[in-house]
């Protein structure tokens, strides 16, 4: 959210007990930042870590938690959360990983634009807390292929909120409801929804937790209401209602569930697997991060063969029409000051300077410039000067 601190999945953190209320904290972490062209980039030491007080590993409710860390580059790195879902005119699906964790390289960002709940029944049959709570969670069935195998697909990381132009972080991935077909579980899915935290009701809880108020973004609806509960819980279903019948629930690190065939590959990413993809639009802050949109090779532009009939058509009737106001300028003989249009600008100087006499007044009149019928002035004998309608025009760059 800001340059020391930032939400993460609770469930992405270690613990030494299974009710998740005691934190390994023989375990190190550190947090990587990529946040455009702010300035911001690098890898930062964890300094603290703060679950929610009522977070439940069994259902994933309240699924979500508080990291603090080092400055993290420049003080006006802000994150804003999409604070007020009536804003959000679409949703963004972003998926982040690194090729090096060492030397913190990151794969270009795959993102995809989709709608928030497409199954909300389906959603709720698989899984108890969604049920409960389905104002807190976002739920579908997007899905993008795993860095350690192009065979296995993964959910995404986070969803953006978009109001455009402007663009805020809006939930974290929690988990997903698999319904599994075969011996390798998460891979070897028939069927899984995808579950993501919505933040906003955290952000209250969060300013109480690091001392300071998280940023948040709204577009200054007469509807917005602010949250206001320091103390915000979901509803937290029971142990009997969260085991499904047919289904298995994955969450935390999931590119670790990988099936055993490629337990030893080199994690690499596919970046043409994913469909549709979509250009984030910018957002108008500059300290505001910024997503670098999937990059998609286009097919060269080609011209139908009506449009190269249509030029070449064009091509000769400009030619003809040259040609016959040359034959008619031949006609005319000598020419009146006031009608005359000289097309020296496209064939060159009409006037030749063996015949200035026959032209003594015109050019005269311009003090040596060539006579001109323009759509922006006119010449009159009366008047020995040259009236603009508007455009200046420089003849000097002419002689």
């Amino acid at each position: 959210m800001r340059n020391t601190f930032g939400f993460v999945a609770a469930n992405c953190l270690d613990y030494t007990d299974d009710g998740a209320q005691s934190l390994n904290t023989s375990s190190s972490y550190a947090v990587a930042i990529s946040a455009g062209t702010n300035g911001t980039y690098g890898t930062f030491r964890v300094t603290k870590l703060t679950p929610h007080p009522k977070y439940n590993p069994a259902s994933f409710a309240n699924n979500i938690a508080v990291v603090q860390f080092e400055n993290g580059g420049r003080p006006d790195f802000v994150n804003y959360i999409a604070s007020w879902r009536p804003d959000w005119k679409d949703l963004y699906f972003v998926r982040r990983t690194m090729f090096n964790v060492n030397t913190g390289g990151w794969n270009v960002p795959l993102v995809t634009s989709y709608s928030s709940n497409v199954d909300a029944e389906g959603c709720s049959r698989a899984s108890a807390v969604f049920n409960s709570n389905q104002g807190d969670f976002l739920c579908n069935q997007l899905m993008v292929p795993s860095i350690y195998n192009s065979s296995c697909s993964v959910p995404f990381g986070s969803v953006y909120g978009v109001s455009s132009p402007n663009i805020a972080i809006a939930a974290l991935y929690s988990h997903s409801a698999v319904y599994s077909s075969g011996s390798d579980g998460f891979c070897g899915n028939s069927k899984t929804y995808s579950y993501y935290t919505v933040m906003r009701n955290y952000m209250i809880w969060a300013t109480t937790v690091v001392g300071q108020r998280t940023p948040v973004f709204h577009a200054g609806s007469t509807d917005y209401k602010e949250p206001s509960d320091p103390n915000y819980s979901m509803q937290i279903p029971s142990v009997a209602d969260t085991t499904i019948s047919g289904v298995s629930v994955y969450g935390g690190d999931i590119y670790t569930l990988k099936p055993k065939n490629f337990e030893n590959e080199t994690p690499s990413m596919s970046l043409t697997s994913l469909s549709p993809t979509s250009t984030v639009p910018s957002s108008s802050s500059s300290s505001e991060p910024s997503l670098e949109p999937v990059v998609v090779k286009k097919e060269p532009h080609r011209l139908s063969t009506m449009a190269i009939v249509a030029l070449v058509v064009g091509l000769v009737l400009a030619l003809l029409l040259a040609v016959w106001l040359v034959v008619q300028k031949r006609r005319m003989g000598k020419p009146s000051v006031v009608s005359r249009v000289h097309w020296w600008w496209f064939f060159g100087r009409h006037n030749d300077r063996g015949k200035e006499s026959d032209n003594s007044y015109a050019m005269n009149q311009f003090n040596g410039r060539p006579p001109s019928y323009l759509t922006d002035g006119w010449v009159s004998k009366s008047q020995k000067s040259w009236e603009p309608y508007g455009v200046s025009q420089n003849f000097e760059s002419d002689r």
